[in-house]
């Protein structure tokens, strides 16, 4: 594990429970202030111990809970701490097992650790926000020079790449989203859908695949990227003149996670 929708009629709050059975939880944990520094990690050993280093609360919660950026909410209530602080966590479950399921239950380890060390109290919600729509820019629907369909065979590339008995991380040689390069996007084999959520951080908001597109596609596109944000405005000419795609202003119903409360822990 690395730490690595256009009216809105109703607005929905969902409690998010996590709590399962008592195998769901951690038979260790330990949780200190972080006063080392050092680079924000994470990693689940295959004997079950989590451990993770130098992260803030806010960024642990959007990893374990799959939450992107853009769709969290921090309620009026909430510490500042929760996104400043650096925490310092070792746990231990049992072994992991190569099937699926033995991942699902360390995150939900995880998140029943954080309702019980931090008191941590969330909702799911639906609100009408600002998004960007990717769509097809040209009339005749022409693709730019850095966008083609995929002929990549991503099956045959996550069985060769597990024969060679690596762990799988996101940055595999197989199919899907490179890891970003500063002011770099490229993808094999790539859905629309998942490239919207990559352009999402970038550009501040949601953006939802509204381009109809629906084979995998293989694409590369570079743009002038600074801490200036009108330097963003260089990334919708890129997706326009490489990627024959653009970005449009709406209006949408997005789903959010709210975190309503949290407490600090008392250190072990």
């Amino acid at each position: 594990m690395r730490v690595t929708a256009l009216i809105l009629v109703v607005i929905t709050c969902v409690p998010v429970l996590v709590a399962q059975q008592p195998t769901d939880r951690f038979d260790v944990v330990s949780v200190k202030p972080n006063t080392a520094g050092g680079n924000e990690n994470s990693d689940v050993e295959p004997s079950g111990r989590v451990v993770i280093t130098n992260m803030s609360l806010a960024n642990l919660v959007r990893g374990v809970f799959d939450v992107q950026r853009h769709e969290l909410v921090v309620g009026d209530k909430v510490p500042s701490w929760f996104a400043s602080d650096r925490w310092d966590i070792t746990a231990q479950g049992p072994p992991l097992t190569p099937d699926a399921g033995s991942q699902q239950r360390v995150r939900t380890m995880m998140r029943n650790m954080l309702v019980d060390r931090f008191k941590l109290v969330t909702t799911r919600e639906v609100r009408d926000t600002p998004v960007y729509a990717l769509v097809v820019a040209r009339t005749d629907r022409r693709l730019g020079p850095q966008m083609r369909p995929s002929s990549a065979d991503c099956p045959a590339l996550l069985t060769a790449f597990r024969a060679t008995g690596a762990r799988l991380r996101y940055n595999s040689p197989v199919c899907g989203q490179r890891p970003r390069l500063r002011g770099q996007f490229s993808g094999i084999g790539i859905s629309m859908g998942d490239f919207a959520l990559a352009l999402s951080p970038v550009v501040g908001r949601p953006v939802v695949d509204a381009t109809t597109l629906t084979g995998p596609y293989d694409l590369d596109v570079t743009f002038a990227e600074s801490d200036d944000p009108a330097s963003v405005a260089s990334l919708f000419t890129a997706l326009q003149e490489q990627l024959g795609l653009r970005l449009e202003p709406q209006r949408a119903p997005v789903n959010v996670f709210v975190i309503d409360s949290v407490e600090r822990p008392t250190p072990n």
